[in-house]
């Protein structure tokens, strides 16, 4: 009986331990003691400073090399053209003999002056005398009336031509300009006067300066473009007409412009744009931006950041105004 006694009694205390643990873990915090805070997510981010660096805007144009001054040497008579050795690209200079023009009737009148001495031998001899006053026996000159650079098949040696035919054509190799084709929905972007660089494949790897030299007046239907001329402001250029070639206008330029990432910037619903900066209290904050000149991999910042700001580069659309980030890589 007293160790049942015992028993009892040890069993009614650790009920009434078991009772007061389980109140003490129920229990609010005490008055003055701060709540446990509860657990939040945190988003690993890599970010970027806020720099200064020249941006420029540019718009690609293809088109063809053509000339504005053009030489063409014609045949001083109707003949045989004699003497012709120019080819393509040769340079001819101003006051050469690039040819000779034997006039047929000469060419007639020796032919009957050939059957004259079979028929009358003894008058052969006096109308060989009168042959010989009119005629000149290499043939009229062609002569160059200023330098220049041939661009067109001339004539062959022996081949017939009209009077006043074309023998060659010479352009001037300071003339040659880019003829280009602007798309309609980008002529308001060109101006006279702005900057170039002319690529082509004739010159592989050579930039070669140019500046908009006119928007010429005319518009093509077809194709929905209008013609620029591009013309070379420096000694590198294109000599040949009808090459093909690409400038890059330079549209928009800012040397010290503030920039960011593109992966930084995110588009608002009304058009607008935002960015995320890497707070230093460990948080992602939205603020609104206005941009200028952009391109494939950095944008022009108007307003809205300041040098050394710190925007963040990843996350995408999980980002949200005052989420907990860890930045883990920082780039300049």
């Amino acid at each position: 009986m007293i160790r049942l006694a015992i028993a009892s009694r040890a069993s009614a205390v650790a009920l009434i331990l078991i009772g007061a643990v389980a109140t003490l873990g129920c229990r609010g915090p005490a008055p003055g003691e701060a709540a446990p805070e509860a657990s939040t997510p945190t988003l690993a981010v890599s970010a970027a400073k806020v720099g200064i660096a020249p941006m420029q805007n540019t718009l690609r144009l293809l088109g063809v090399t053509a000339a504005t001054r053009h030489v063409i040497l014609r045949a001083p008579v109707a003949g045989r053209v004699l003497g012709m050795n120019l080819k393509i690209g040769d340079v001819v200079r101003k006051g050469q003999t690039i040819a000779r023009v034997l006039s047929l009737e000469i060419e007639a009148a020796r032919q009957g002056l050939g059957v004259a001495r079979k028929i009358d031998p003894q008058d052969a001899d006096a109308l060989e005398t009168s042959v010989n006053k009119y005629s000149h026996d290499a043939g009229i000159a062609v002569v160059a009336t200023d330098r220049g650079v041939v661009s067109a098949p001339p004539v062959s040696p022996g081949q017939v031509v009209a009077y006043l035919d074309p023998v060659v054509d010479l352009i001037d190799p300071k003339s040659v300009y880019l003829d280009t084709a602007v798309p309609a929905e980008d002529v308001h972007l060109v101006a006279v006067g702005m900057p170039a660089i002319v690529k082509s494949p004739l010159q592989p790897g050579v930039e070669m300066p140019a500046r908009v030299a006119a928007i010429l007046p005319n518009f093509n239907a077809g194709s929905a473009t209008s013609s620029v001329r591009i013309e070379f402001t420096g000694a590198s250029r294109i000599f040949a007409a009808g090459a093909p070639a690409e400038a890059m206008v330079i549209t928009q330029t800012s040397p010290d412009a503030l920039v960011i990432p593109t992966a930084a910037l995110f588009q608002d619903d009304n058009g607008g744009f935002h960015v995320f900066l890497a707070g230093k209290d460990g948080r992602a904050h939205r603020v609104s931006v206005t941009i200028g000149i952009r391109n494939e991999d950095e944008v022009q910042v108007t307003s809205g950041l300041a040098v050394g700001d710190l925007v963040i580069t990843s996350g995408g659309y999980a980002l949200s105004d005052g989420l907990r980030i860890s930045v883990a890589q920082a780039s300049k």
